[in-house]
């Protein structure tokens, strides 16, 4: 369930257009009257939906289908299965949305799409049809990677959090706590290798692409190093962003992590710690279902699952890049109203609670983490979600794909020795200046 992003959104579109101007030639005031209101007469809406991880065998999206019409009894809602990768998905419905296609009415988009639809008018602007307390309830990174220049384009669906498995049974032979801190972690799995008891000390994911950007986005949490600051502007530089780059670059040099770790998405990652390679493995959550699955995890039963570490100090612990996936309206739909209340109802508690009791995901709600359904589960992302440090990746920009290409390729030349950490910063600095500014790097 990672992120892939390559590219920026095909077409001319001006930044910043859907805040200012409707599509298929009415005013945005016109389309968000229309927005507002739930209609009465029969209509039916096209969500543009990839396919659900469900935990028990239901269709996930078939269920949120049926309660919503049961809610709106002259609504329905058609599925248009989405494809197999986000990258496939990205490019497709935007083919159809910039030639003004009414349909998909809502569709299922990446956390880190909403500055690049809302700056090229393919999303809908939806905060002025929320309450005022509506991101209350919500992680408030998930309210700013939804954003761009103050208008809102996605509402929540579920999260992808990232977090650190462990294998319990080669702490407890060593006599060892789990790590609190990188330094901790380094100390310990090297210990492990040592004894001839795990070949890896620390997997993780540094191939040149979406999953390292997260990584980064992470290390650079960890050591208060910010991408960008508030106004868009370029800010990575200094002390804090060499120590996270420092720290990819100790973990292959040392050999805790496999120097092939720049070749690895999280399928790589991962196969190598279920296989009983790895001491430590940071992966998204649903990581922990395949862990635990006997059928094809060789560590089943012996694995456990705690928030990230942080540097040593006072810095932050429990770091996680606030991925996931998000409902945006299509402005071009011809049934507005009811398009923003499914997407509305995706966010609310009924539909929070069917992802929660049947899919194999984070439902986005955070009151739904806390009800004693998530202790039935059984997923321990689940229960340790709320402990969580979400954080964004620099997605306030519709340059996002080239700010993300500038920190994925240098975190990887650093990773791989072909850097050093005072080198790498440097570059992804000036590649970031040059990726804001709309230019090809």
């Amino acid at each position: 369930m990672a992120l892939r992003r390559r590219t920026l959104l095909a077409g001319g579109l001006a930044a910043g257009a859907g805040l200012t101007s409707g599509c298929a030639g009415k005013p945005l005031d016109t389309l968000l009257t229309q927005a507002a209101h739930v209609p009465r007469t029969p209509a039916t809406l096209v969500w543009w939906v990839s396919e659900i991880p469900s935990r028990n065998g239901p269709v996930v999206a078939d269920l949120i289908i049926r309660a919503f019409e049961r809610r709106h009894p002259h609504l329905r809602v058609r599925k248009s299965n989405a494809l197999s990768t986000t990258d496939g998905n990205r490019a497709a419905v935007t083919t159809q949305l910039a030639g003004a296609s009414p349909t998909p009415d809502v569709y299922l988009g990446d956390t880190t799409w909403p500055a690049q639809f809302g700056a090229n008018s393919l999303a809908l602007p939806v905060q002025t049809l929320l309450p005022k307390d509506f991101w209350s309830d919500y992680p408030a990174a998930l309210r700013r990677v939804s954003e761009y220049r103050g208008a809102v384009y996605a509402l929540p669906f579920f999260t992808d959090n990232s977090f650190l498995f462990y294998r319990k049974d080669l702490l407890a032979k060593h006599g060892l706590p789990v790590p609190r801190t990188w330094e901790e972690l380094l100390r310990t799995a090297r210990r492990i290798q040592r004894a001839g008891d795990a070949a890896y000390g620390f997997l993780w994911q540094a191939s040149v692409s979406e999953s390292l950007t997260c990584n980064v986005t992470e290390f650079l949490a960890d050591a208060q190093a910010p991408v960008l600051d508030e106004a868009g502007r370029v800010a990575l530089s200094g002390p804090g962003a060499e120590r996270a780059f420092a720290l990819m670059r100790e973990f292959t040099e040392t050999g805790v992590t496999p120097r092939t770790v720049t070749t690895y998405a999280e399928a790589d990652s991962q196969d190598a710690f279920t296989g009983g390679r790895g001491v430590f493995l940071r992966n998204w959550s649903y990581a922990w279902g395949n862990a635990a699955d006997r059928s094809v995890s060789k560590v089943a039963g012996r694995v456990g699952v705690v928030p990230r570490p942080g540097f040593d100090g006072d810095g932050p612990r429990g770091v996680s890049c606030a991925g996931g996936w998000s409902n945006f309206v299509n402005p071009n739909s011809p049934h507005l109203g009811a398009a923003v209340a499914f997407a509305r109802f995706c966010a609310g508690e009924e539909a929070q609670m069917i992802l929660l009791k049947h899919a194999g995901v984070i439902p986005a709600l955070d009151d739904v983490l806390t009800r004693p359904e998530a202790r039935r589960v059984g997923d321990p992302t689940l229960t340790r979600a709320k402990e969580l440090r979400l954080v964004a990746r620099p997605v306030q920009t519709p340059y996002y794909p080239q700010v993300s290409k500038a920190l994925y390729t240098q975190a990887n030349a650093v990773t791989g020795g072909r850097a050093t950490p005072a080198q790498a910063v440097r570059a992804a600095r000036a590649d970031i200046r040059t990726a804001l500014e709309g230019r090809a790097l």
